[in-house]
């Protein structure tokens, strides 16, 4: 945990002001790991872009920018930039349009230098051998903070979705079920949905060492494993969401799977309150130079979402919409919706 005062002088430092409270201390004091991260987090926020003026890369930096990311070097030199829109980009159009849909495709094969985008190849990840039992998912990075962030993540998914003993739970995006398999230790019937088979694989042998309800199927967002309308009392997303294109067609879809009584919940996404220079439209690629990097290095479709626009998806499709934060954890903010 980072001392206060070095919150305190980060904040002077570079954004020129005091920190607004001591919640905002609390949270970067238990958040970021040490003092370079703290100021890599405040370097890449949108307000130290908005008060410096933004600083942008093209399509031109993104191979050295990519190699810098994977690598770990040289990444003082990419703080605080953000990718800058092509000159054909309209961000201006009905963000529920197709055209909109096409312009964020185009958008994307340019940053990855990839064309027709398929979920199925360009959001593949390769596991390289990782024991899905010992040390998978955020224990493999071997740091306890990292873990601890994602812990209390689970932890508030479970608490939030009042599951019980026999309930059915549905987890898409679900890498090695650690998720999953947490609500089917409780006694949940878990179905999980990837494109990944590698996780698939990993889900499996996650459900037979526990010897739980948990079973992995290969498909994407929306993809019904019980082949029932009405079925899931519990369908959730764990940082995984930002990955979905068909946002408007994939809540009906799930809307469909969903018990009247049941809930979705979206935890450790990408959803921003306002407009800023990594998000400048109402859905869409985030800008900032990590996230660009990391596609150019791996292909992802890696989107945010506007609040306000997200909840407005959800809410035509006939849901209410609440949100839990928690100070603790950025990944655990839960967002919750129900049927009204």
């Amino acid at each position: 945990m980072i001392h206060r005062k070095y919150v305190i002088s980060a904040y002077r430092d570079i954004l020129n002001r005091e920190p607004e409270n001591e919640d905002v201390i609390m949270h970067h004091s238990k958040n970021a790991r040490n003092i370079g991260e703290l100021y890599n987090n405040l370097y890449n926020s949108p307000e130290f872009m908005m008060k410096n003026g933004t600083y942008f890369i093209n399509n031109g930096d993104l191979d050295e920018s990519a190699k810098d990311f994977h690598s770990n070097n040289n990444l003082e030199k990419w703080h605080g930039k953000v990718y800058e829109l092509p000159y054909w980009f309209d961000d201006n159009i009905d963000p529920d349009s197709e055209q909109y849909k096409k312009n964020i495709l185009k958008l994307w094969s340019e940053i990855t230098n990839r064309e027709n985008y398929t979920p199925g190849s360009d959001e593949f990840t390769p596991i390289g051998g990782v024991d899905a039992i010992k040390r998978p998912a955020f224990y493999s990075t071997g740091s306890a903070h990292e873990a601890g962030k994602h812990l209390m993540a689970i932890g508030h998914l479970l608490m939030r979705s009042n599951i019980k003993n026999g309930d059915k739970v549905l987890e898409y995006g679900a890498g090695f079920g650690q998720t999953s398999v947490a609500f089917a230790r409780v006694g949940a019937h878990v179905d999980t949905v990837d494109v990944n088979k590698e996780f698939c694989d990993a889900v499996n042998d996650v459900s037979r060492f526990y010897d739980v309800s948990l079973k992995s199927h290969i498909g994407e967002f929306g993809y019904n494993p019980s082949g029932e309308n009405n079925y899931y009392d519990l369908i959730f997303f764990y940082e995984c969401f930002h990955h979905c294109l068909d946002i408007k067609k994939t809540i009906l879809e799930l809307r469909d799977a969903l018990k009247p009584t049941g809930k979705i919940l979206l935890a450790g996404e990408p959803i921003f309150d306002e407009i800023c220079p990594i998000l400048p439209y109402p859905w869409g690629i985030r800008l900032d130079w990590q996230n660009v990097s990391i596609m150019r290095y791996r292909g992802w479709m890696e989107l945010g979402f506007q609040k306000d626009y997200l909840f407005k998806c959800f809410s035509d499709a006939g849901f209410y919409c609440n949100v839990y934060d928690d100070t603790n954890s950025e990944p655990a903010k839960v967002y919750e919706f129900t049927l009204k």
